[in-house]
Protein backbone atom coordinates (compact mmCIF):
# COMPACT_ATOMS: atom_id res chain seq x y z
CA UNK A 1 0.00 0.00 0.00
CA UNK A 2 1.36 3.25 -0.81
CA UNK A 3 1.27 6.23 1.20
CA UNK A 4 -1.52 8.43 -0.60
CA UNK A 5 -3.93 5.90 -0.38
CA UNK A 6 -3.02 4.91 3.52
CA UNK A 7 -3.33 8.73 4.16
CA UNK A 8 -6.45 8.85 2.62
CA UNK A 9 -7.44 6.02 4.76
CA UNK A 10 -6.52 7.56 7.92
CA UNK A 11 -8.50 11.03 6.99
CA UNK A 12 -11.48 9.01 6.43
CA UNK A 13 -11.11 7.36 9.96
CA UNK A 14 -10.81 10.39 11.60
CA UNK A 15 -13.73 11.18 14.21
CA UNK A 16 -16.18 13.82 13.61
CA UNK A 17 -16.88 14.21 17.52
CA UNK A 18 -14.29 13.95 20.20
CA UNK A 19 -14.49 14.02 24.23
CA UNK A 20 -12.64 16.67 26.39
CA UNK A 21 -10.75 13.95 27.57
CA UNK A 22 -9.82 12.99 24.07
CA UNK A 23 -8.03 16.36 23.52
CA UNK A 24 -6.28 16.38 26.91
CA UNK A 25 -5.07 12.96 25.98
CA UNK A 26 -3.90 13.04 22.73
CA UNK A 27 -2.24 17.23 23.70
CA UNK A 28 -0.48 15.43 26.80
CA UNK A 29 1.10 12.27 25.41
CA UNK A 30 2.41 14.59 22.02
CA UNK A 31 3.77 17.11 24.77
CA UNK A 32 5.48 14.53 27.29
CA UNK A 33 6.71 12.08 24.00
CA UNK A 34 8.27 15.23 22.48
CA UNK A 35 9.87 16.82 25.38
CA UNK A 36 11.31 13.62 26.53
CA UNK A 37 13.20 12.82 24.00
CA UNK A 38 13.82 16.42 23.35
CA UNK A 39 15.56 17.12 26.54
CA UNK A 40 19.46 16.17 26.85
CA UNK A 41 20.10 16.64 30.21
CA UNK A 42 24.41 17.10 31.10
CA UNK A 43 25.96 14.37 33.25
CA UNK A 44 24.63 14.70 37.30
CA UNK A 45 27.32 14.86 39.58
CA UNK A 46 29.12 12.20 41.76
CA UNK A 47 27.11 13.54 44.54
CA UNK A 48 23.62 13.48 43.24
CA UNK A 49 20.93 10.86 43.60
CA UNK A 50 18.15 9.65 41.43
CA UNK A 51 15.55 12.00 42.68
CA UNK A 52 17.93 14.95 42.18
CA UNK A 53 18.54 14.01 38.85
CA UNK A 54 14.59 13.56 37.86
CA UNK A 55 13.73 16.74 39.29
CA UNK A 56 16.36 18.10 37.24
CA UNK A 57 14.84 16.83 34.38
CA UNK A 58 11.37 17.58 35.07
CA UNK A 59 11.77 20.91 35.16
CA UNK A 60 13.42 21.00 32.22
CA UNK A 61 10.17 19.15 30.64
CA UNK A 62 8.12 22.08 32.42
CA UNK A 63 9.85 24.67 30.80
CA UNK A 64 10.05 23.56 27.68
CA UNK A 65 6.54 23.72 28.30
CA UNK A 66 6.17 27.18 29.42
CA UNK A 67 8.90 28.96 27.19
CA UNK A 68 10.05 26.32 24.52
CA UNK A 69 11.98 29.05 22.57
CA UNK A 70 14.60 29.14 25.77
CA UNK A 71 15.13 25.56 25.10
CA UNK A 72 15.98 26.83 21.14
CA UNK A 73 18.37 29.16 23.31
CA UNK A 74 19.95 26.74 25.51
CA UNK A 75 20.22 23.77 22.63
CA UNK A 76 22.07 26.48 19.99
CA UNK A 77 24.85 27.51 22.67
CA UNK A 78 25.36 24.43 23.51
CA UNK A 79 25.43 23.57 19.93
CA UNK A 80 28.09 26.37 19.36
CA UNK A 81 29.98 25.53 22.21
CA UNK A 82 30.62 22.10 21.26
CA UNK A 83 31.52 22.88 18.09
CA UNK A 84 34.19 25.33 19.08
CA UNK A 85 35.73 22.55 21.48
CA UNK A 86 35.31 20.86 18.49
CA UNK A 87 37.27 22.62 16.40
CA UNK A 88 40.35 23.44 18.94
CA UNK A 89 40.95 19.54 19.86
CA UNK A 90 40.33 18.44 16.24
CA UNK A 91 43.70 18.91 14.35
CA UNK A 92 45.86 17.29 17.49
CA UNK A 93 43.20 14.65 18.37
CA UNK A 94 40.73 14.36 16.07
CA UNK A 95 37.39 15.66 17.95
CA UNK A 96 34.26 15.79 16.90
CA UNK A 97 31.05 17.59 18.09
CA UNK A 98 29.91 14.57 20.31
CA UNK A 99 33.43 14.88 21.82
CA UNK A 100 32.73 18.84 21.86
CA UNK A 101 28.78 18.13 23.65
CA UNK A 102 30.98 15.44 26.08
CA UNK A 103 33.12 18.03 27.34
CA UNK A 104 30.74 20.82 27.70
CA UNK A 105 28.03 18.48 29.29
CA UNK A 106 30.58 17.40 32.21
CA UNK A 107 32.64 14.82 30.45
CA UNK A 108 35.72 14.89 31.97
CA UNK A 109 36.40 14.16 36.16
CA UNK A 110 39.80 15.02 37.30
CA UNK A 111 41.24 12.90 39.81
CA UNK A 112 43.93 13.91 42.25
CA UNK A 113 45.59 10.84 44.00
CA UNK A 114 43.22 8.68 43.23
CA UNK A 115 39.90 10.43 44.08
CA UNK A 116 37.56 13.30 42.03
CA UNK A 117 38.64 16.70 42.59
CA UNK A 118 36.46 18.73 39.49
CA UNK A 119 34.62 18.17 36.32
CA UNK A 120 37.10 20.03 33.79
CA UNK A 121 36.02 22.31 31.16
CA UNK A 122 37.12 22.21 28.11
CA UNK A 123 39.41 25.25 28.43
CA UNK A 124 41.15 23.57 32.22
CA UNK A 125 41.37 20.14 29.79
CA UNK A 126 43.02 22.22 27.08
CA UNK A 127 45.19 23.74 29.56
CA UNK A 128 46.53 21.01 31.47
CA UNK A 129 46.82 18.81 28.29
CA UNK A 130 49.42 21.75 27.54
CA UNK A 131 51.04 21.52 30.34
CA UNK A 132 51.67 17.85 30.42
CA UNK A 133 49.81 17.67 34.14
CA UNK A 134 47.82 15.11 33.00
CA UNK A 135 47.33 12.83 29.89
CA UNK A 136 44.76 13.30 26.73
CA UNK A 137 42.03 11.62 27.80
CA UNK A 138 41.40 9.05 24.97
CA UNK A 139 37.89 7.97 24.00
CA UNK A 140 36.24 7.17 20.90
CA UNK A 141 32.85 8.87 19.80
CA UNK A 142 31.38 5.32 19.65
CA UNK A 143 32.37 4.70 22.97
CA UNK A 144 30.43 8.22 24.27
CA UNK A 145 27.55 7.13 21.90
CA UNK A 146 27.24 3.99 23.69
CA UNK A 147 26.95 6.02 27.24
CA UNK A 148 23.85 7.51 25.50
CA UNK A 149 20.71 6.41 26.82
CA UNK A 150 18.80 7.77 23.80
CA UNK A 151 17.48 4.38 21.84
CA UNK A 152 16.15 4.05 18.10
CA UNK A 153 12.64 3.07 20.47
CA UNK A 154 12.45 6.06 22.81
CA UNK A 155 12.70 8.34 19.56
CA UNK A 156 10.44 5.90 16.90
CA UNK A 157 7.56 5.99 19.39
CA UNK A 158 8.48 10.22 19.97
CA UNK A 159 7.77 10.22 16.02
CA UNK A 160 4.72 8.09 15.78
CA UNK A 161 3.18 9.92 18.36
CA UNK A 162 4.08 13.20 16.59
CA UNK A 163 3.16 12.13 12.89
CA UNK A 164 -0.21 10.72 14.63
CA UNK A 165 -1.12 14.16 15.61
CA UNK A 166 0.00 15.89 12.74
CA UNK A 167 -1.98 13.91 10.82
CA UNK A 168 -5.00 14.14 12.96
CA UNK A 169 -5.02 18.21 12.51
CA UNK A 170 -4.51 17.83 8.96
CA UNK A 171 -7.49 15.51 8.79
CA UNK A 172 -10.12 17.94 10.68
CA UNK A 173 -8.50 21.27 8.88
CA UNK A 174 -9.22 19.23 5.56
CA UNK A 175 -13.15 18.02 6.39
CA UNK A 176 -13.91 21.64 8.04
CA UNK A 177 -13.79 20.22 11.32
CA UNK A 178 -12.90 22.66 14.80
CA UNK A 179 -9.29 22.97 16.09
CA UNK A 180 -8.87 23.91 19.90
CA UNK A 181 -6.30 25.97 20.66
CA UNK A 182 -4.78 23.91 23.14
CA UNK A 183 -3.76 21.60 20.28
CA UNK A 184 -2.68 24.45 18.25
CA UNK A 185 -0.56 25.42 21.06
CA UNK A 186 0.50 21.94 21.57
CA UNK A 187 1.58 21.71 17.56
CA UNK A 188 3.74 24.77 18.25
CA UNK A 189 5.82 23.64 21.55
CA UNK A 190 6.55 19.88 19.52
CA UNK A 191 8.16 22.18 16.72
CA UNK A 192 9.88 24.20 18.99
CA UNK A 193 11.04 21.28 20.82
CA UNK A 194 11.99 19.36 17.63
CA UNK A 195 14.15 22.82 16.38
CA UNK A 196 15.99 22.43 19.78
CA UNK A 197 16.17 18.33 19.51
CA UNK A 198 18.17 19.04 16.40
CA UNK A 199 20.75 20.87 17.82
CA UNK A 200 21.41 18.26 20.33
CA UNK A 201 21.34 15.81 17.90
CA UNK A 202 25.07 14.73 18.50
CA UNK A 203 25.04 15.52 21.90
CA UNK A 204 24.59 12.16 24.29
CA UNK A 205 21.26 11.75 25.94
CA UNK A 206 21.08 10.95 29.86
CA UNK A 207 24.40 10.01 30.36
CA UNK A 208 25.30 8.98 33.60
CA UNK A 209 29.01 8.75 34.60
CA UNK A 210 32.22 11.35 32.81
CA UNK A 211 35.49 9.76 31.85
CA UNK A 212 38.00 9.88 34.66
CA UNK A 213 41.33 12.12 33.59
CA UNK A 214 43.93 11.69 36.36
CA UNK A 215 46.35 14.11 37.45
CA UNK A 216 50.24 13.71 37.34
CA UNK A 217 52.22 12.82 40.46
CA UNK A 218 54.97 14.89 39.59
CA UNK A 219 52.56 17.78 38.47
CA UNK A 220 51.89 20.70 41.88
CA UNK A 221 48.40 20.26 42.93
CA UNK A 222 45.71 22.21 41.06
CA UNK A 223 43.76 25.00 42.12
CA UNK A 224 40.99 27.92 41.30
CA UNK A 225 39.03 25.13 39.60
CA UNK A 226 35.89 26.13 38.35
CA UNK A 227 33.83 23.41 39.19
CA UNK A 228 35.74 22.10 42.04
CA UNK A 229 33.99 18.75 43.67
CA UNK A 230 33.91 18.68 47.40
CA UNK A 231 35.14 15.07 48.43
CA UNK A 232 33.26 13.71 51.39
CA UNK A 233 34.03 14.51 54.60
CA UNK A 234 35.14 11.03 55.65
CA UNK A 235 38.12 11.45 53.39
Amino acid sequence: MTLLPLTILLLLYIPNTRTFWDIIWSCTATLFACTWTAVHPNIPGLDEGKFIVSSRRLGFMIAAFVSPELMIIWATIQFLSACDTAKAFNDAFGWTVTHGFFAWMGGFMLYVNGKPRATLTPKELEHFVHEGFVDMPVIAEADIKDRSKGDALSKGIAVLQLMWFVVQLVARYVQNLPITLLELDTLAVAVLTGIAYGFWWKKPKDAGRPHAVYWKATASLPSDLAYEYVVNIFA
